[in-house]
């Protein structure tokens, strides 16, 4: 038998034989109902739901492939065998059934596993006990005749017109059908035609009473044997309908990709009844896999309700944070419409103030020059003033040596009028010497003033490195806000990239929910355009950021100028008071720089007042001819009239004090406001309304007002030169 092995003929009359063999089982099925036990030759899969036709499509004739045909060859057998043992226990079920008197199996579980020993024995045991209760049921319908012929004839008669039977006759009759079936398939036990069987614990429950006896008889409406194998109009109906429903049984489970028993069954009986009606145990089958198809569909219906009941929730927590992107969406235009138009705003406010304090720069540049070469005036005139000093101490002693020979001739000549023109002389000179002397240490006082005054300026710079460097750590933390806004762009990305995936998987899991579909496109091309309007976020966050750079390499390069510059750098360990706040600073500030300045006209009105007195006194003197006739009379007066220089009067300053805004006074400067104000002890006053041209002690007062403008001008500067990366803070901190 080996060389027949892999014939193409041996395995076409196995694949017949199998499909032989599973029309048969069909049949069997369709009375008795369908057996639940493991396959022969797939023993972890249920003999009845076998896929033949894959199975013999699979495993058939291949030229050029001898392994695979003997492979096949083998495969066949065994499912010879298969199909022969689940027919052998399909018969015995149907004898299990007949000897129960059970004409609809119940559902049934899946059996144990048998070998074919055990199966061909328990068949053959089932034949007995059918081969008994066939002779039983002989016997009892012989007595039954033999005892009763007349009411035999009687019921026959009376089955012709209106049917009465008794209830055990009525029982017999149902039975008919069974009897029918099982006649076919007992060849073998008897030739006779088959007869109407009897259950074996249904005996007589008596002797028969006749039809007359109302008392034993009742009329019922049965359908006879004659008309049993007629079906009526409603049976075809009923099927029809049941085809129908199982169409679309059958339709759903496959469009669910779902295993349909329905559909194996279906195909089966239209293969071998074609458009027949069906039995009862066709029907009962009909109904079992009819049910095993729809509890399948329900287990179906409740995982798809798990799986869609998340994907909604899913769904609606990503409408509510499409929402939620949506209105920080609007918020975030809000924003930065808002800081489009601060930003305009400020760069006009920023305009007009660098404007302004470029006509004060000019301005103050112009004054700077002209102290410069006041304090230059003011050194030769320093030097004039010790040379006169010299001078005058020189006269003294020569007028102190006439005074002496005056005495002399006084005393020698004994003359009263020249001894108190003598005396008044004298006592002019040393008036004379003595106001000069007061007026060197005046000057000397207001040296010390500016002296004291620089140093409260230097202090000032100090505190405006402090400020600078508060900018910096402001701009550090403006860099960190940066930073997490970064990192809150890249968590958005991450959470729309979640998103995504959610709605990819989601996508595929609602493959087929059509409506549910179109929803989540809908939800992607949303969250598309949200991505659009993030990125679109994202570019303007890096302009920011690139602004944000920008001002850090300015104010590295200011910092740079400020090394590079000692004389505009302040020490590091100067202490200063700072509110925190840029622009609350710098109002203060600018509120100093006005309080000095209306501190600096005031000393040029006192000391043009002073040089008005001082005038006066020295052309009231009644010795001036006398004074200036002296040999450095021409030096000096070259001098005076070189260095003599129109002076601002008050209506001047009190017109620039107009042209001024009007700023408060804070406390930090009340003492410098108060030292500047208070008058000197022993200092001449005059009216401010006179107007005189500038002498040497005008220069030593224009030097106090130098260098506190000088100062201003520092101040002035460094503020002007980050008032640019101040402003893009200022911006930022709002």
């Amino acid at each position: 038998m080996a060389h027949l092995l892999g014939n193409q003929s041996c395995m076409e009359s196995l694949r017949k034989d199998i499909t032989d063999l599973q029309g048969a089982i069909v049949d069997v099925f369709s009375r008795a109902g369908a057996v639940r036990f493991p396959s022969w030759k797939f023993p972890d899969k249920v003999s009845c739901d076998l896929d033949l036709v894959s199975l013999l499509e699979h495993y058939d004739h291949e030229e050029g492939n001898p392994e695979f045909t003997q492979l096949s060859h083998v495969v066949l057998l065994e499912l010879v065998i298969d199909r022969l043992l689940l027919l052998l226990q399909s018969f015995t079920s149907y004898t299990d059934n007949i000897a129960s008197n059970e004409l609809i199996p119940a559902a049934r579980e899946v059996g144990p596993c048998m070998s074919i020993g055990l199966t061909v024995r328990r068949y053959w045991t089932s034949m007995l006990r059918l081969g008994e209760l066939y002779r039983q049921s002989l016997t009892q319908k012989k007595t039954k005749q033999e005892d009763s012929p007349v009411l035999s004839d009687q019921s026959e008669a009376a089955n012709n017109h209106h049917p009465v039977i008794h209830e055990s006759e009525a029982w017999e009759g149902g039975e008919s059908e069974t009897d029918r079936a099982l006649t076919p398939d007992l060849p073998a036990l008897t030739p006779a035609p088959p007869l109407p069987c009897q259950p074996q614990d249904a005996s007589p429950a008596g002797p028969l009473v006749p039809a007359a006896s109302t008392g034993t008889t009742r009329s019922v409406h049965a359908q006879t044997i004659d008309t049993a194998s007629i079906p009526c109009d409603a049976c075809g109906s009923v099927q029809r309908s049941l085809w129908e429903v199982s169409r679309a049984i059958v339709s759903l489970c496959i469009s669910q990709n779902l295993p349909s028993s329905l559909d194996k069954f279906q195909h089966l009986v239209h293969e071998t009844m074609g458009q027949q009606p069906m039995s009862v145990v066709d029907l009962s089958y009909w109904a079992a896999e009819q049910s095993k198809d729809l509890s399948r569909i329900g287990k179906h219906l409740s995982a798809l309700r798990q799986v869609v009941s998340p994907i909604r929730m899913q769904l609606e927590e990503a409408e509510l944070l499409k929402q939620q992107l949506e209105d920080q969406g609007h918020e975030l235009q809000k924003e930065w419409a808002e800081q489009q138009q601060q930003w305009l705003d400020t760069e006009r406010h920023w305009a007009d103030q660098a404007q302004r304090q470029g006509h004060a720069l000019a301005q103050l540049e112009e004054e700077n020059q002209a102290l410069l070469s006041e304090t230059s005036l003011l050194k030769q005139t320093v030097e004039t003033l010790s040379e006169e000093l010299k001078q005058k101490q020189s006269t003294i002693q020569d007028l102190e040596a006439e005074k002496q020979q005056m005495q002399e001739d006084m005393s020698n000549m004994v003359k009263k009028s020249e001894v108190k023109q003598l005396e008044a002389r004298v006592q002019l000179l040393t008036g004379r010497l003595e106001n000069a002397s007061q007026q060197f240490s005046w000057a000397s006082t207001e040296l010390d003033k500016e002296k004291a005054k620089v140093d409260s300026m230097i202090r000032h710079q100090e505190s405006l490195q402090a400020k600078q460097r508060a900018l910096l750590q402001q701009l550090d933390s403006l860099d960190q806000e940066r930073e997490e806004l970064r990192t809150s762009l890249e968590e958005a990305e991450v959470q729309q990239a979640n998103l995504e995936s959610q709605l990819q998987a989601a996508g595929g899991d609602k493959e087929h929910m059509e409506v549910q579909l179109k929803a989540q496109q809908e939800l992607l091309q949303s969250l598309q355009q949200e991505k659009q309007s993030l990125e679109w976020a994202m570019e303007e966050l890096q302009v920011t950021v690139y602004r944000l750079d920008k001002s850090i390499l300015e104010l590295k390069e200011r910092e740079r100028l400020l090394v590079a510059f000692p004389d505009l750098h302040v020490p590091s360990e100067a202490q200063f008071e700072s509110s925190g706040n840029v622009a609350e600073d710098m109002e203060r500030q600018m509120q100093a720089n006005d309080i000095r300045i209306h501190v600096l006209e005031e000393d040029n009105a006192r000391l043009q007042a002073t040089l008005a007195k001082l005038k006066e006194v020295a052309q009231q003197g009644s010795l001036k001819a006398q004074i200036w006739s002296s040999p450095s009379k021409g030096t000096q007066t070259g001098t005076l009239s070189h260095f003599r220089r129109p002076s601002p009067g008050p209506q001047t300053a009190s017109a620039n004090r107009r042209d001024r805004p009007p700023s408060s006074q804070p406390s930090s400067d009340s003492s410098l406001s108060g030292r500047a104000s208070r008058p000197q002890p022993g200092r001449p006053k005059a009216p401010s309304g006179q107007r005189s041209p500038c002498s040497p002690l005008t220069i030593s007062g224009s030097s106090k007002a130098s260098g506190s403008t000088n100062i201003a001008y520092m101040e002035l500067r460094g503020k002007g030169s980050g008032k640019h990366n101040l402003a893009g803070s200022a911006h930022q901190l709002r």
